[in-house]
């Protein structure tokens, strides 16, 4: 609207923006009163302006996930499949305003563009890295040590910051290893092929597997089924199928596989309302399983990947020690998470018609020869892991052919050889989980062969040692469940598993395990942002959960859930269980 144009439609940015002269703001009123377009336009800007002004904190938010967000690349694969299924949100699209030195950036010179490029997000990694270097060494810190330092923030700015995809960022920590001279380039390159690396990426093959052939839905039908309707059944039921999938191939798969189960459901309801709120409940639910499944196995998390690889250097350590503590923490969490989650978010209703899923369920038939076969697989594989160890010896194998990796491994040759799946079904698997792996394992090494971990353990030893054990535990569980939200859980498992490691060596009052695995296991409870996880980014990337709601909801299980984690390996230590 303008003074030459009473008649024109009127800028619905500009009018509600205070753009206007009293004069033009009294024509825009007019005109408004007689156009339903314009006025239409008016209320549609004004509600997008009331949305984003509700989300209390929503900027904090969006630039964290932005710029902390660690699991973009790895989701493309489950994103596309979900693109089909989930309808975007309509958007009022609104002309951003053009910048005012835009006609002038043509003329910038190359200087300007080559500073503006340093000040990008790796330059800001790169001068952390170099302050780092030219700041003074601490005391007690030796010159590798203090190198191994700037690894160490290199490592975490670069997969914070991710200036590049994830597992690009990855491939840069032993470059920078070798560069400040920790170690050769076959020292850095080393941990990427370690057994514990090759039985995550097999468990990504089987869950391609369970995708092709639809098992994960047929058993997600079941469950509902099997609830008979009621909300509260079928969300345990949800839950318990995607903690349990979680455990053997990967959770940030298994969410994929089942938000589409929770958009299905939802559609059930007839109040728009209640199914929001029904689809909030469910979404959220099979999230937080798929993380709690992960925290019963060595492959359930990255994070429990690089526990186990840094264990396995100083003590015995494998699938059943740390099925031995992970399976009853998953047994402990899994009904406290449940019922916080009812309390959080009641939908408003009680039951649901599951005829339309038993339907579906007479319509599949039997299952097929394929779903037999992947049934059949991970079962032995589950009862191998589990027994491995103790069936070489009894059999004369060979030692470590029954191993956690080899017998992921051979699942998946077994699957091809019988045709279930070929290398065109997992040449969509998330690879970066192979690399980064890989840079937290090398990250790890580095800092123990340096030194730093000394160093490190000497600045928290107060915390361990000069407080009750209860006191250390809560605050060192708080913080592992904290820091997971902000930087990727790998990185926070290569950092404080040796530095809790060595802390052990030197108090034969303390066991590693006792410190490491309620350390490592409180990054399951990644629930705030959606940068805490594969997860999280999905459900917040489908739309399901704004940011606000994730943030509140996500904070207050991640507190309970911080604290029964705490004490019950609390009430092991008393029992001298660990």
């Amino acid at each position: 609207m303008t003074a030459e144009s009473p008649d024109a439609h009127v800028v619905a940015t500009d009018y509600l923006l205070g753009k206007l002269s009293p004069e033009q703001r009294r024509r825009a009123e007019r005109h408004l009163a007689g156009c339903p377009q314009c006025s239409a336009a008016v209320e549609a800007v004004r509600e997008l302006q009331d949305r984003h002004a509700q989300q209390v904190g929503g900027a904090i938010i969006d630039f964290l996930s932005h710029f902390l967000r660690g699991s973009t690349l790895l989701l493309a694969p489950p994103l596309r499949r979900l693109s089909s299924v989930v309808t975007p949100k309509a958007r009022v699209e609104v002309e951003a305003p053009r910048p005012l030195l835009q006609p002038l950036r043509v003329l910038q010179p190359r200087v300007v563009q080559g500073v503006r490029r340093l000040f990008s997000r790796f330059g800001i990694v790169l001068g952390l890295t170099l302050a780092v270097l030219l700041l003074p060494a601490p005391e007690g810190l030796s010159p590798e040590a203090h190198r191994a330092l700037a690894a160490f923030v290199f490592t975490s700015g670069i997969l914070a910051l991710e200036p590049v995809s994830l597992p690009i960022a990855a491939l840069m920590v032993p470059v920078a290893v070798v560069a400040l001279r920790l170690g050769e380039t076959r020292e850095a390159f080393e941990p990427f092929s370690r057994p514990v690396v090759f039985l995550i990426l097999a468990s990504l093959f089987l869950a391609e597997a369970l995708h092709k052939h639809g098992l994960t839905r047929r058993l997600a039908l079941l469950t509902i089924v099997g609830s008979g309707g009621g909300i509260r059944r079928l969300l345990m039921g949800l839950m318990a199928l995607t903690a349990f999938l979680s455990m053997w191939v990967g959770s940030t798969a298994t969410t994929a596989m089942l938000i589409p189960v929770a958009l299905t459901i939802a559609k059930q309801v007839e109040d728009r309302s209640k199914a929001k709120r029904l689809l909030v409940l469910l979404a959220l639910g099979i999230a937080y399983s798929a993380s709690l499944g992960g925290m019963a196995t060595i492959m359930g998390a990255t994070a429990n990947a690089v526990a186990s690889g840094l264990l396995a250097e100083v003590q015995p350590w494998g699938f059943l020690d740390w099925m031995l503590y992970g399976l009853p923490s998953l047994l402990l969490m899994f009904p406290l998470t449940w019922w916080l989650l009812l309390w959080l978010i009641p939908s408003g209703v009680d039951s649901l018609d599951v005829e339309p899923a038993r339907k579906r369920v007479d319509k599949l038939g039997k299952m097929s020869p394929p779903e037999l076969q992947i049934l059949f697989t991970i079962g032995a594989a589950a009862f191998l892991w589990v027994t491995g160890g103790f069936l070489e010896p009894l059999l004369s194998l060979p030692p470590t052919l029954l191993s956690a990796a080899m017998v992921a491994v051979i699942s998946v040759a077994y699957l091809a050889l019988r045709r279930v799946i070929d290398w065109e079904d997992v040449k969509g698997v998330s690879w970066g989980i192979f690399l980064i792996i890989g840079a937290g394992l090398s990250l790890g090494d580095a800092l123990g062969r340096s030194g730093a971990t000394e160093w490190f353990a000497s600045l928290i030893r107060p915390l361990v040692t000069g407080l009750p054990f209860l006191v250390s535990l809560l605050a060192l569980v708080l913080l592992s469940a904290i820091f997971t939200n902000l930087m990727n859980n790998t990185t926070i498992a290569a950092v404080f598993v040796p530095i809790l490691i060595t802390l052990a060596a030197s108090d034969p009052s303390l066991r590693a395990i006792q410190l490491v695995l309620p350390v490592t296991l409180a990054t399951t409870f990644g629930y705030s942002l959606p940068s805490a996880s594969g997860r999280m980014a999905l459900v917040a990337a489908t739309g399901i959960v704004d940011s606000s709601e994730m943030l509140r909801h996500g904070l207050v299980v991640t507190l309970f859930s911080s604290v029964a984690l705490a004490l019950f390996f609390y009430g092991l230590f008393l029992l001298n269980w660990i």
